[in-house]
């Protein structure tokens, strides 16, 4: 369960003692490790999330925490901003994010914010968290007994996303959006919000329930999309939204129902990022985005050519976060994954940025900013549209291998990679910064480094190849191109090497 960046499993996996040890790890980990004296703790609407917290208010005061805490369903954006007017605090969110409603896991953060992961945070974070479930020890009874507080700001968190995109009552006045939250977290945020901005807002599956009964709360999965698809098609809006089980994706569409490729959309809204950020820099430092190593080479072009340098970085929202701290200074401000992540330096205070920034994801600021900049600027979006329909995308599927077959994780990759190799790829294995990107990028007819003043040849390929490191045995591949039979045949290439795994029985699809 102990996962590179954050605690994810099966509820079925835990005994209420293991569930007790693992909350008294984190506990501990906060006390002795991270050197806190409280915690905010949130939760999701999954079904596990609720007892769990429960559980958690009992052990976490045990440890001498005072915790502060919202006993509502909330999103795990929410939760950061939450922790961002908690500064001295830690912070715990209960979440499994997009997995399916048997699944139970954590999010953590330690003062200002910081990311914990697996290697990242004091003492190693995670890694220091499972050697404390490994050692199952109790509580010190020397440990005083922490308060319990509620604190709740939902309110408070419109009103600074609201503020920070530059969105006032009224302004998206004349906007038709549609809002899919597939029985989430999200919904509430989004809902007070663009009912403020005067937008012509139509919900659906908005109300929490954990049951998730229309099924994995993951706007990826084409199941779970194409009804929301027909919907957009038949409802003649201008904008659709979809977010994950605890709102922290936001899947974007064109009134046909087609996905907003997120590296497209973050290019038109950088303007509006250098507003923000131009006055604390000036003039003398460039600023930067971080840009998913699967982003469209198209994508890559515009956002450069909109004001912002592009740098591949590797996948995974605490990675990704602390690069963002660790560079800040350097201008890199930004951030977005093609799971429809978006991350961002986020300032405490947007009238006082001396009071620091922190690295965290507000889906709700990235949603209004969407909004605002599609009303002002319509012909951006249509452009879009007209330049998406050159682009051929098998989006990020994946295979995965029965329990015990982790090298054959590794063969397959390099597999796949020596077959591309073979047809003419160019190889891209780390970071501009020489880190590795934990992942495969394979260019066809394309340079390695993508600037604004990059040509594209009529047919040029893209593949990205990576492990997951938030699900259990499963490798991803995405493919792109310029055009629709090319983007098949590679495709089909890869195919030819994943379907002799399942074939042999020990993977499946």
């Amino acid at each position: 369960m102990f996962k590179l960046y954050d605690i994810r499993t099966k509820r079925q996996n835990l005994t209420q003692e293991d569930v007790d040890c693992l909350l008294g790890a984190v506990a501990k980990y906060y006390k002795e490790s991270v050197g806190v004296e409280s915690v905010f703790l949130g939760r999701d609407a999954r079904i596990y999330c609720a007892e769990m917290m429960d559980r958690a208010l009992e052990i976490f005061p045990q440890y001498g925490l005072d915790v502060y805490f919202n006993p509502v369903p909330m999103g795990t954006c929410q939760f950061y901003y939450s922790c961002m007017k908690n500064r001295d605090s830690g912070g715990v969110m209960l979440t499994a994010s997009h997995n399916p409603k048997d699944y139970i896991g954590l999010k953590l953060v330690g003062k200002d914010v910081c990311p914990i992961a697996m290697g990242c945070g004091p003492d190693g974070g995670l890694e220091q968290v499972k050697r404390n479930y490994e050692a199952r020890a109790g509580a010190p009874a020397a440990y005083r007994r922490g308060a319990i507080h509620i604190a709740q700001y939902q309110r408070e968190y419109v009103e600074y996303s609201m503020k920070l995109a530059g969105v006032k009552p009224g302004d998206l006045a004349g906007l038709r959006i549609f809002g899919e939250f597939l029985s989430g977290t999200g919904g509430m945020d989004f809902a007070v919000a663009m009912d403020l901005a005067g937008a012509d807002l139509t919900l659906s599956h908005s109300v929490p329930n954990g049951l998730f009964l229309q099924g994995d709360p993951n706007p990826i999965e084409e199941e779970t999309m194409s009804p929301v698809r027909e919907i957009m098609k038949k409802g003649k809006f201008d904008l659709g939204f979809c977010f994950d089980g605890d709102g922290d994706r936001m899947d974007l569409m064109f009134p046909d129902g087609s996905q907003i490729i997120p590296g497209l959309n973050m290019s038109l809204l950088v303007p509006y990022i250098r507003q923000i950020f131009s006055p604390y820099f000036g003039s003398v430092t460039a600023l930067k985005a971080y840009v998913d190593v699967k982003a469209i080479p198209l994508a890559l072009v515009e956002i450069s050519r909109a004001g912002l340098e592009q740098h591949i970085i590797r996948n995974g929202h605490s990675f990704i976060k602390e690069k963002l701290q660790e560079h800040f200074a350097e201008g890199f401000v930004v951030s977005e994954e093609e799971s429809a992540h978006y991350y961002m330096n986020f300032p405490y205070d947007p009238a006082d940025t001396g009071k620091g920034f922190a690295p965290v994801e507000n889906t709700l600021f990235f949603a209004l900013l969407t909004a605002k900049a599609l009303k002002e600027n319509p012909a951006g979006y249509q452009r879009l549209f007209e330049l998406q329909k050159g682009i051929y995308r098998y989006r990020e599927w994946p295979i995965t291998f029965s329990p015990g077959h982790e090298a054959e994780m590794e063969q397959i990759m390099a597999e796949v990679e020596t077959l591309m190799r073979t047809c003419g790829a160019t190889v891209i294995r780390d970071m501009d910064d020489g880190s590795d990107l934990d992942a495969t990028l394979m260019r066809f007819c394309l340079p390695e480094h993508i600037t604004a003043e990059t040509e594209f040849p009529e047919l040029w390929c893209q593949v990205a190849q990576r492990i997951s490191r938030s699900e259990d045995g499963m490798c991803r591949w995405e493919v792109v191109a310029s055009g629709e039979a090319l983007c098949k045949e590679i495709n089909d290439l890869i195919l030819s090497i994943t379907d002799r795994y399942v074939k042999k029985g020990i993977a499946h699809y």
